[in-house]
Order: structure tokens, then sequence, then C-alpha cells
């Protein structure tokens, strides 16, 4: 499979859940071992297709991940080396005023709501939800973001929306960078009420999820095919990978400055050729235009032969019935006025450059 794949230019993984889709076996794991040692060995068929079953795949090789770009590389190191220095505070004392701000706003809705379940007391159909004190997860990710806000500060970023769930913006280099500061969360086996214990703001997670005791640091901006995030780990903490993760935030405002560029430049040519393609639609237009222009003249130069050929006719009868009057007019002047409008059909009155000249001047307003 992964020689097979290296073909396509995907993994191995990737052309096995393309076969998973389409009902297509593929040796298990320890098929080709078994074989090359002469162990018996099962070989699948492959099955009639089933209904919403392709008869095939397409299968475009993985993208290769964007080169590296200089002018953030430079941007992450320096900014890594800014905060270096930088801890998570131990306490709640040294916490950045964004933080320090969750936790009075915390205090408030406390307050605020043991008031309302004051007041609501006697109301027996209405159940009062107190807030719970923060807890030491809660805590812990404060301390963490504070870190991280100090960290960016320094590193010559800012705090742009700084919301308690932890979905917060950095301006970096005049660019918008979300990033998401919050627990990791997994699947719990407990009842619903213990499960809400481990944060004071279960509102602010996925319902039906535990605390795995870890947090989850990632960019959410799309930077041009990169996924950058941090996950804890019993033996590495947020703390420890500080510089790296405000290095990365700070590598986000050249790489986003590069892919606005691109953006501009893919812009620039999509105009180009839209007014390319309405130059050509113009000026087909008016070719067609011209064409039928001339077009009409040969219609014209029938028309006048035809009417010519006639005229002669009706003059050689005219000749015979006399010049009476018809209505307020001669038959002469009937007659002449009559090969006066044939006359001003013909097209080339003004010779050949008069009647180009004429078509020259059609335009796509005409």
């Amino acid at each position: 499979m992964s020689r097979l794949a290296e073909e396509f230019g995907i993994s191995g993984n990737g052309l096995a859940k393309i076969c998973d889709r389409m009902d297509v076996p593929y040796p298990p794991r320890g098929y080709w071992a078994k074989r090359e040692a002469g162990k018996p060995v099962v070989v699948f068929k492959l099955p009639p297709r089933r209904d919403g079953i392709p008869q095939v795949s397409d299968i475009y090789p993985t993208p290769p991940k964007p080169a590296p770009l200089p002018e953030a590389e430079r941007s992450a190191t320096v900014a890594a080396a800014k905060v270096e220095a930088i801890a998570v505070p131990d306490g709640l004392e040294d916490l950045h005023p964004r933080v320090k701000a969750w936790i009075v706003e915390h205090k408030k809705q406390q307050r605020e709501r043991e008031q309302e379940s004051k007041r609501r007391r006697h109301e027996t159909w209405w159940t009062p939800r107190l807030l719970p004190d923060l807890t030491e997860r809660d805590l812990y990710r404060f301390r963490v973001t504070s870190a991280i806000f100090t960290g960016v500060e320094k590193a010559g970023g800012k705090i742009e929306k700084s919301p308690m769930t932890g979905r917060v913006t950095f301006e970096i280099a005049n660019h918008a960078v979300e990033c998401s500061i919050v627990e990791k969360l997994v699947k719990s086996l407990k009842q619903r009420d213990e499960t809400r214990r481990w944060t004071a703001y279960p509102d602010h997670h996925q319902s039906g999820l535990d605390s795995s005791g870890f947090l989850r640091v990632s960019i959410t901006t799309y930077l041009d095919g990169r996924h950058p995030q941090w996950i804890e780990s019993q033996k590495t903490k947020i703390g420890e990978m500080l510089p790296e993760i405000v290095g990365t935030i700070m590598e986000a405002g050249p790489i986003l400055e590069q892919q606005k560029r691109e953006q501009e430049e893919w812009q620039k040519r999509h105009r180009e050729e839209e007014a390319r393609r309405y130059e050509a639609r113009r000026l087909k237009e008016i070719d067609d235009k011209r064409w039928n222009k001339l077009c009409e003249f040969a219609a014209n130069w029938e028309q006048r032969d035809r009417f010519l050929m006639f005229l002669a006719e009706v003059e050689k009868r005219a000749f015979d019935e006399g010049d009476i009057i018809i209505g307020d007019s001669a038959l002469s002047d009937w007659i002449a006025w009559a090969k006066e409008r044939a006359e001003a059909l013909d097209p080339l009155r003004r010779g050949a450059a008069g009647m180009f000249d004429t078509i020259s001047k059609v335009s796509q307003w005409s």
C-alpha cells in the first residue's frame, strides 16, 4: 500500500481510506511478511459493486507543504528569543490585565445571579442557577493565557479580542490572527453533573465532553495550509512551549501579509483577464455588427437592381399610357421619385472607400 500510494503522491493511509470508500479489499497488516516467509495468506476477492459506490475514483497527489517564508522564520526566531524569560504565573497577582478582567467579570456575574436568586426565591416554578467558583482548570487556563498575552505583547503584537472563552484574536503586523487557548476535551463516561464540575462555565464547551487535564493552543486563522497547534502532555506543559507558541503567532503576520499580496496579485490577474475577455467580446460584437452592415449593403445592392429592372418595365408601360396626372403629380414624377429612392439603396454611390468608411464607424453602441 505504501509503495503504490507513493506512485499516486499520497500516503498509504490515504490510499487505504479510498479503498474503504470504494469497497476495494487490500492486504491486511502483516500480509507481505507472511507471504515472504512462505506462510499461508488469504487473498480477498473484489466484491460486486454495491449501489452508491462509484465505478472510478480520481486520486490527486497531496499538495506539497508550503515552503518556509524567510521573513516569517526570522520573525518567529526574534519573538521566541524575546519571551524566553516569560513563565506561566504561579498565582493570580501577576496576571495580564485582560485576564484579571475575566476574574472581575466572574465575580460580578456571581453577585448578579445571587441577587436574582434572592429576588425570585418565592417563584416555585423558577430554579435558580448560581454561578460556581472558578475551578482549578479555569484558573490554570487563565494563567497560561496571561503568559501568552504577555509574550505576544512583548514580541510586538497586540491583543484585539480577548473573550473569556479562550477564542482570542491578536493583531500581528496589521493582520488579525485568531487563536484558541482552551481545554482539550475528551469523551467521558461520568454522569453529566460530574462532568460539569471541572469548569465554572460549561456553556463555553461542547456538552457531553470532559476535561482531559491538558490545554490545547492552536492558531485557527488559515495560514496557507499550516495548522499549528500545541497540546500539553504529562511530560510537556504549555509553559515550556511558550517561546515556540509566541514565535509561531508572530510568524503568522508575515505569512498573512504574503497571502494578502498573493490574493491581491490574483485579483489583479483576474481583473486583467476579465478586461481581456470583455475587450475580446467588445471587438467581436463590433466585428459582427460591421459584417451585418456589409450584409445589409449587399442586400440593398440586390434590392436596388431589382427595383431598377422593375422601374424600367414601368417606364415602358408609362410611355404607352402617357404622362397622366396621378394624385397631385404626373406619372413621370412618380417614376423619378421611385428611381431616386432606388438609387439611394446603392452602397457604392460614394465608391468602395465611402462604403467601408461607413462600416468603419460602426461601434459597440451603433
